[in-house]
This record gives C-alpha cells, structure tokens and sequence, in this order.
C-alpha cells in the first residue's frame, strides 16, 4: 500500500522524519566523531548501544532498582565505560599490531565484538523483549499531525547535545585537541597532544550519544538484543553522507534530511523499499565524488594512510 498523497499525509510524514532523524542524527554524530578522529570503523557501536538500554532496564526494574532518571544515567555511564575500554584493550593493542592493515583489522574485530556483544546480551537477559518505562507517555497535536512527548523531549535532547559538542569542539582546548588529531594525530603528538587520550575521549563522547538515543528508542518501544542493528547502519550512513569531518551540527542534520527521504519516500514506494532509497542517495553521493575527482580521504580524514594509529611514544598512556 502506497501512502496517500495529501497535506495531511505529508505534515505527518515530516513530523515522523523529524523525530527519527533526530535519532539518526544523534548517532550519525557519535559515529562520526569516532570514525573521523580515531579511524576505527566501529561497528561495536551496535552492542554499546543495546547495552545502555538494558543496563538502564537493570538498574531500574533489577538488582539495585534505582529511580528512573539515576537508572537510566547509570545505564549509559556503563555502556560509555565499556566503550572506551573495547577502545584501549581491544582496538589500540590490535591496531598496533596489524599495522598498516589495522583499518581493516579493527573493522573485523568491531564486527566480531558487535555479534558477540548481541548474543552475550541475549544469553543474559533472554530473547524476550523487554518493557523500559518511566514518565507517562501522552499524545500532543499539532493541527492534524499527532506525535508523543517523548518525541519532543528525544529531539530536544538530541539537538541540545549536538549543539554542547559543537560548542565544545569550535571554543575549548579540548576541542582543538580533537580537531588537529582528527587532521593529523602524529603532528599533533609532535606538538604535545596525547592522540591515545584524544581517542579515548572520542570513544566515550560518542558511545554517550548512542546511549541516549538507545535510551530514547527503548523509553519509547521497547528493549531487545537486537535493537542496535538497524541504528548502527543508519550511523554510518548519515556519517559518511555528511562527512566525518564535518561540524556534529552538519551530521545532525543529515540526519534528519535521511530520515525525511525515508518518510517521503513511502508516498511513492512500499514501506519495506523506503529505506533502500536512502543507501540508493548514499552510493549516488559516494559516485558523485569519483566524477567531481575528489578524493574520499578529503571529506574522510581516517582514510589516510597517516592516521592508522598514534606513534608508539604515546603507546603506553
């Protein structure tokens, strides 16, 4: 069944892409931060993801059975920890090693951890889909266009969290940190930048931002050991349509324009073909560059050679 074509159909369509480009956004941002500075493709950020959601579940209904904000905060503090563990135990050791091979040893072990990660989850809390519930969900309109206020508090969320890292980047030391390792981490080791700190960071940032959207995703349908897989392909996506060296406020929302083409494309296609729409503009995009004769290592700096990983001087920290 097609959507059909009307004011009303197309108000409502753009709501929805709005609310869940939020959440594409949000994560595009965390993905592309870490994939743009550290060069790890990520796709660990799948189990990190599912792992907010269900430690906040933990903290809430199990165990300890703490109030739902301080659960749900806790939840994501856990999975950022592990984050940035898979980060220096897992990845740097492994990329040191591989040398120049290590883009495609850590994309190997990501994956690995990610479908280990999934059924070690299953394993603990079962196959069962989990209810993770909080504040009262009520309907809001808006003219004929009907939405949750959860939605407005995930999108409101999302978009004051992207604007904290763009501020973060643009106007601290911190920020200027991040930007020269992300251009150059064996120059910004030169001039005194600890790039293994930076990348640590970088991981811990990031996997927050996936926590938050999880923690909305499953606040507003439910929990299960799969949840982080659709997520993480919409990441990358919206990462590599937006450029990973682009400002976090650009990739949010690019975001939301995929999420839009997504919704809009259901007026015309099946609902099952709409997102693959989306990976149709992605390679269109991907060909565009190779006719324009650009380079992808100029718009994806971890492409270069130079940044597989920091120089050993740092190893150690």
């Amino acid at each position: 069944m097609f959507a059909r074509f009307d004011a009303t159909t197309v108000a409502q369509l753009t709501a929805n892409g709005v609310i869940r480009g939020a959440a594409y956004g949000l994560l595009g941002v965390g993905f592309a931060l870490i994939l743009g500075v550290t060069g790890r493709f990520h796709f660990a950020y799948s189990f990190t993801y599912t792992l907010a959601a269900y430690m906040a579940f933990t903290f809430r209904f199990r165990g300890p059975k703490l109030p739902f904000w301080i659960a749900s905060f806790l939840g994501i503090l856990f999975a950022t920890v592990v984050g940035i563990l898979i980060e220096r135990f897992i990845y740097r050791p492994l990329a040191r090693r591989a040398g120049a091979t290590a883009l495609l040893a850590v994309f190997v072990a990501a994956l690995g951890i990610g479908i280990a990660g999934q059924n070690l989850i299953a394993l603990l809390w079962s196959q069962a889909t989990q209810a993770f519930y909080g504040p009262t969900k009520k309907g809001w309109h808006l003219g004929t266009t009907t939405f949750e206020n959860f939605d407005v508090w995930q999108v409101l969320t999302a978009l004051a969290l992207v604007l904290l890292l763009t501020a973060l980047l643009r106007f601290t030391g911190l920020g200027r940190a991040i930007k020269a390792t992300r251009v150059n981490p064996e120059l910004a080791t030169v001039i005194g930048i600890n790039a293994n700190v930076i990348y640590l960071v970088c991981f811990g940032i990031g996997t927050f931002l996936a926590g938050v959207s999880a923690f909305w995703y499953g606040l507003q349908v439910s929990i299960q050991p799969d949840i982080g897989q659709r997520p993480v392909i919409f990441a990358f996506v919206v990462a590599f349509l937006a450029g990973t060296a682009r400002s976090p406020l650009r990739v949010f929302l690019t975001g939301i324009a995929v999420a839009l083409v997504e919704q809009w494309s259901s007026i015309w296609l099946s609902v099952r073909w709409t997102q693959t729409a989306v990976f149709v503009i992605l390679v269109g995009y991907l060909a565009s560059l190779s006719v324009r004769g650009k380079k992808l290592a100029d718009i994806f700096p971890f492409l270069r050679p130079a940044v597989s990983a920091p120089t050993s001087s740092i190893s150690g920290s």
